[in-house]
């Protein structure tokens, strides 16, 4: 089969790659569309392994089933947890362990959530990295109706999602984000985007999300209500008054119902996810060098 490859210096199109197949709890998924981030294309490879199949987030439809798993799940069109929990031998797709970005992909029949045929292909792959990740945070987060949240990074990551997201349950949403992403954050519902903290004013927030790179909770901690919560893509968690933890130590709280309930508010159009960039795959054969622009807003989805 085809797959898009990382190798430790490179970018590859491989055609050779063996199908594979699917073994007792699993489901063999035809790949239709997946996503690509930057993360999972400039991260650095830990251990033995040099080489990585790429794709974070995966749609497409179940064409075999291995043993207990049962037969009528055949066909459905189905969305894939990209492993956010860290389960013991999983990891995140496409960067721990082989992604979608290939022609078939195995998952555990757990982890493939089906969703309506009638939702777009391109925007499906979004579902389940950028806006699951958004949803995770706000989650871990407790984000309420009419509260204030502050979100760093904006324009990296799962930010833009995690924009969108947080407007969805009527929070007032300022961020951080660099020049280029400001009106495309405003026109996702936030109230305020600047350029940097100090250049926010006199507010404090009940939530700050943070999606920077190299984020940190000390330098942005006292725009913090007296109770508010810090969480940051990574899973770390802090308070004013308390020491900080990581979300990811505790039991996974990220289910498919999460994965289920993004589909069902994109069909009743309460969010409107968009692929910033869509490519087809025969495309990325002949040149991977511009797959994801630096001034992107999201990611790059790719059709099969």
């Amino acid at each position: 089969m085809r797959a898009l490859v990382r190798t430790t210096d490179a970018l590859e199109v491989r055609e050779d790659c063996p199908v594979p197949r699917p073994h007792a709890g699993e489901v063999l998924v035809k790949v239709m569309a997946f996503s690509l981030s930057r993360q999972e294309l400039s991260g650095d490879f830990t251990g033995g392994d040099k080489r990585r199949i790429v794709g974070s987030g995966v749609a497409g439809r179940i064409v075999a089933v291995g043993e207990d798993v049962p037969a009528w799940r055949l066909g459905d069109i189905v969305i894939i947890d990209p492993g956010l929990g860290r389960r013991v031998g999983a990891g995140l797709l496409g960067i721990d362990r082989d992604g979608g970005a290939a022609d078939y992909l195995v998952a555990s029949a757990l982890d493939a959530c089906a969703v309506p045929a009638e939702l777009p292909i391109n925007i499906l792959p979004l579902l389940s990295s950028h806006y699951s990740l958004g949803e995770r945070v706000l989650t871990w987060a407790r984000l309420y109706s009419g509260e204030t949240i502050l979100v760093l990074g904006a324009n990296e990551g799962a930010g833009p999602a995690a924009v969108e997201l947080a407007v969805t349950r009527h929070a007032t949403v300022h961020a951080v984000a660099e020049d280029w992403a400001h009106n495309a954050l405003v026109a996702l519902g936030a109230k305020q985007v600047e350029r940097s903290l100090a250049e926010l004013g006199q507010f404090k927030a009940n939530v700050i999300a943070d999606f920077r790179a190299e984020g940190a909770w000390w330098d942005c901690s006292p725009l913090l209500e007296e109770d508010g919560i810090y969480v940051s893509s990574k899973g770390d968690i802090a308070r004013n008054s308390a020491p900080a933890i990581s979300a990811l130590d505790e039991p996974d709280i990220f289910t498919m119902e999460t994965l289920e309930h993004l589909a069902h508010m994109t069909e009743q159009r309460k969010l409107a996810p968009k692929a910033a960039k869509v490519v087809e795959f025969c495309c990325i054969m002949q040149d991977t060098s511009e797959i994801i622009p630096k001034q992107q807003l999201g990611p790059t989805v790719v059709i099969m």
